[in-house]
């Protein structure tokens, strides 16, 4: 049971605790492909690199549902409180239940059911730096784990930063998430928390309602990429040569990208693309189209539904439920 939380992200490997706190926070979230460089009226840009909390998104409720895999069920939630025309606090929640386990001892003697859950609990604000267009955010978080009669918790910060160039559709964004350490550990054994060093660049197409977003995440674990054993190519001399990756490749696995048609319209469509997923959740058999993403946005008044799909291999897919209310204007 205590390595359910590394299951959660099995691709990056067991090797932090809190794993659950690198789970997609929003449907849009989901479908672009985690970008961290979302900047608009959305509460649910805030929660992916705190630099985008603006005052604007103040009075905005957002609240997320996720039938995760055999039946965890997870949910995101998120209140903007105004400060000012330019400022915001943004609090927001991260839960998942693993649900309800029967344990046995050492023989196989049934010792009764178990659950198991994690929460994270989050503030968040931004201010501009240096100049109007280059903002600082910083997101504390305290996270709690219950997991059978073991239990841990972990002070956790995000810190962000945005540019965006005058009288240009270009983004820049760079964040440091889960940076921290635990408080109380499962037992006395203190492990890392899951940090992730990210950077995005995002634009606007001219003529076409389309924005882009290009994230390279996790390159403080460069590289992702390890050499298969089994990939090999044949020599003249009917030996083998173990096939080695060069570096675009291996910043490539470090790649997701993200299209969002209508993004500033009542409804936009979105679709991502994780390389990392597709290179590691893929059967070379059978096409399940692991690593895309895709889902779409609605507002109907004060009302903002989402919702998208994230293939990931047979064993089972994704989908997340969203719903934000604004606040009367």
């Amino acid at each position: 049971m205590l390595g359910c939380a590394a299951f959660l992200s099995a691709q990056i490997g067991g090797d932090a605790t809190f794993r659950f706190l690198e789970l997609s926070n929003s449907p849009r979230q989901l479908a672009l492909g985690d970008p961290i460089t979302l900047r608009d009226m959305d509460i649910s840009s805030t929660l992916a690199n705190p630099a985008m909390v603006r005052g604007e998104h103040g009075g905005q409720v957002m609240v997320n549902y996720e039938p995760y895999f055999d039946g965890i069920n997870r949910g995101t939630a998120a209140y903007a409180y105004t400060i000012n025309r330019q400022k915001a606090l943004v609090f927001d929640v991260n839960y998942i239940n693993y649900g309800t386990f029967e344990g046995a001892d050492s023989l196989g003697n049934p010792t009764g059911s178990f659950t198991g859950s994690e929460v994270a609990l989050g503030l968040a604000s931004s201010h501009y730096f240096l100049r109007q267009n280059i903002h600082l955010g910083v997101r504390l978080r305290y996270a709690l784990s219950n997991l059978e009669s073991y239990s841990s918790s972990a002070i956790l910060g995000d810190i962000g930063l945005y540019y965006n160039p005058i009288s240009m559709p270009l983004r820049i964004a760079l964040v440091y998430q889960h940076l921290g350490s635990q408080l109380t550990a499962y037992e006395d054994i203190f492990e890392p928390l899951p940090s992730n060093l990210s950077l995005g660049f995002s634009s606007a197409l001219k003529h076409l309602p389309l924005r882009w977003h290009l994230t390279f995440h996790h390159l403080n674990k460069f590289p992702l990429y390890f050499d298969n054993p089994e990939d090999v190519s044949q020599t003249l001399g009917g030996g083998t040569n173990q096939r080695s990756a060069g570096l675009a490749k291996k910043l490539l696995r470090h790649a997701s990208f993200g299209v969002e048609v209508f993004p500033e319209s009542l409804f936009s469509i979105r679709l991502g693309y994780n390389t990392q997923r597709a290179a590691e959740l893929r059967i070379l058999e059978l096409r399940n189209f692991s690593g895309l993403s895709f889902g779409v946005g609605m507002q109907l008044r004060r009302l903002r539904f989402q919702i998208s799909h994230a293939r990931y291999n047979i064993a089972g897919n994704r989908t997340f439920l969203g719903l934000t209310l604004e606040p009367r204007r």
